[in-house]
């Protein structure tokens, strides 16, 4: 059974994985806007490995704070640090909605450029073949008067 003084620990670890979590974050919405996904797959790959260690904490967290007979007393320090890790979770997956909108928006724009893209091609190449010069003599004169 934990104790409250690693319940308090467990705290200040989520506190700054959730810190750092937000930053990558901030990085990740960036590199979104500027279409850098190679910075952008760098970034989600840190940050998978980052909330795999936010879940386990977390999970652990649970089951430590459940363990307690009766509530476990944290002082107003960690109430407010644990109620701050809440709120940073909730904007964090609040933030990764909206960076997951703006990829699928974004992917649907591209699709529609190339499919029109590949249309005006097929298009051109059709008009292509109808604007060649028609070749002049070679063939079979009707016109003959004799």
């Amino acid at each position: 059974m934990a104790t409250i003084a690693e319940l308090e620990q467990t705290i200040d670890t989520r506190h700054q994985q959730l810190t750092v979590l937000l930053e990558l974050t901030t990085q990740q919405e960036a590199t979104i806007e500027q279409g850098h996904m190679n910075e952008l797959m760098r970034i989600l790959g840190v940050k998978q490995r980052l909330i795999e260690e936010f879940v386990s904490l977390s999970d652990q967290f649970k089951r430590d704070f459940d363990s307690f007979a009766t509530r476990p007393s944290f002082s107003d320090v960690y109430r407010e640090r644990n109620e701050a890790c809440n709120s940073m979770h909730q904007e964090l997956l609040a933030r990764e909605a909206k960076c997951q909108e703006t990829l699928t928006t974004s992917r649907d724009e591209i699709g529609e450029q190339l499919v029109r893209g590949d249309g005006a091609r097929r298009a051109a190449a059709g008009y292509g073949g109808s604007t060649k010069p028609r070749p002049q003599g070679g063939g079979l004169d009707l016109s003959s008067d004799a």
